[in-house]
């Protein structure tokens, strides 16, 4: 589970990395992007997959059957600057991890 904090007008901030929470165990690359995925699919999207992430040769992604809501991640969240909002493409990328979430994807 990754830490999450509430900031100003109760939006949550992501954080830019995952943490190393248990420090035994290795950290999990894109935990600290899950509630954003999580956020979209308890607003009706979808998987394209039964997984959230899942590794290719360019690394982890997360692939979505329905246009990202950007308004709504806006509203809820607060982004460093590290990751960034292509609403133009569809897509959420994480500068630090170099992992992508894309909207629109047809199986």
């Amino acid at each position: 589970m990754v830490e999450t904090t509430k900031v100003s007008n109760m939006k949550i901030k992501i954080q830019p990395f995952s943490s190393e929470w248990p420090y035994d165990k290795p950290a999990i690359e894109y935990a600290h992007l899950e509630p954003i995925v999580d956020a979209l699919i308890e607003d009706g999207n979808e998987l394209t997959i039964n997984t959230k992430f899942y590794m290719m040769r360019d690394g982890w992604r997360c692939d979505l059957k329905e246009p990202i809501d950007f308004d709504l991640l806006k509203d809820m969240f607060d982004f460093p600057k590290s990751i960034e909002l292509l609403e133009g493409e569809d897509a959420i990328v994480c500068r630090n991890s170099w992992i992508e979430i894309k909207g629109s994807v047809k199986e």
